[in-house]
């Protein structure tokens, strides 16, 4: 007690209690600000100043949502490409399968008595040809979907030489994880002898070489036809086969990747809006609180101007 006792007494100057109510009302503008910006704009969070953890949070959650975003859109798109690129692989499973059919029912009375038989079935032959140069030249969106890296517009020449190059296209699906979106012109026609679409001297492929063989029309041509011919044309399609069980389970892999990717820009999207959008009764029911407040401290700070000297004292 004795070292207050020598205290002299404190005194609160109308200069101190002015500042005081004018730093109270300061603050209560702000609040005020921030409540009426928030009921305004629907967001909890403005500025970083309103809550800087939040605003780090929020800039977080924005990131990750933009990268699901891409990713649903690759894998949505590389579900397009494979869709494309399985129909049509099966349409030239089609082909091939009505050329081995047409070669298969070439008859005994035909070697020796129907050459206009053996020739129509050499015309389906070639004809079949020219539609399987037109598939491997099917574009997704301006680009040849057999292509890889090279002519971004035509996977083959009219003679059945590739004209594309490098490997075949992926996409990101994932963090770290891609996904095929397409094949190669080889992988799915093979390429020179056992190839299916070479027609020129010194790259003649298979079905160029059946027809040929059927052309020439003797009973040894035509029987090589059905034989080594045969071999050869069931051997291509076994090999177009695998390609279509390869782009069949990469479309269901993108569409599993697309599925979670949408998944994941919904989750993230409700986390968002949970720290990001406003309470907007809670926000209306804390403004006028705030206002009621406001006004008390506005009356008050008015009042302290009228007090006279001896109100001090």
């Amino acid at each position: 007690m004795s070292g207050l006792s020598g205290l002299g007494p404190i005194v609160i100057t109308p200069q101190v209690m002015t500042q005081q109510f004018i730093d109270n009302l300061t603050a209560d503008q702000a609040t005020l600000a921030q409540l009426e910006n928030q009921i305004t704009t629907g967001d909890a969070v403005n500025v970083p100043s309103d809550n800087p953890t939040a605003a780090a949070n929020i800039l977080q959650l924005q990131a990750a949502i933009t990268r699901a975003n891409q990713y649903s859109t690759n894998a949505q798109t590389g579900v397009s490409k494979l869709s494309l690129a399985n129909s049509t692989v099966n349409s030239i499973l089609n082909v091939l399968q009505q050329v081995e059919s047409a070669v298969q029912g070439i008859s005994g009375a035909s070697l020796t008595g129907n050459p206009a038989a053996i020739a129509a079935v050499a015309q389906e032959v070639t004809s079949a040809q020219s539609q399987l140069v037109n598939l491997a030249n099917t574009q997704y969106a301006g680009q040849a979907i057999f292509s890889g890296t090279g002519d971004p517009q035509q996977a083959y020449d009219q003679n059945g030489n590739y004209l594309g190059a490098g490997n075949a296209p992926t996409t990101t699906v994932a963090p770290g994880t891609q996904v095929g979106v397409g094949v190669t012109g080889p992988a799915i026609f093979g390429t020179g002898s056992t190839g299916l679409l070479g027609n020129t001297t010194g790259n003649m492929g298979v079905l160029a070489q059946i027809a040929q063989d059927l052309q020439t029309g003797t009973q040894a041509s035509i029987q090589t036809a059905q034989t080594t011919g045969l071999a050869n044309l069931q051997a291509a399609i076994q090999v177009v086969q695998n390609q279509a069980a390869v782009l069949g389970a990469n479309q269901q892999a993108a569409e599993g990747f697309a599925t979670q990717a949408t998944g994941a820009v919904t989750s993230l999207t409700q986390e968002l809006g949970n720290l990001q959008n406003v309470n907007m009764a809670g926000a209306i029911t804390n403004l006028q609180l705030q206002q009621t407040s406001y006004q008390a401290a506005l009356y008050a700070t008015s009042q302290l101007h009228t007090l006279s000297l001896a109100q001090y004292l």
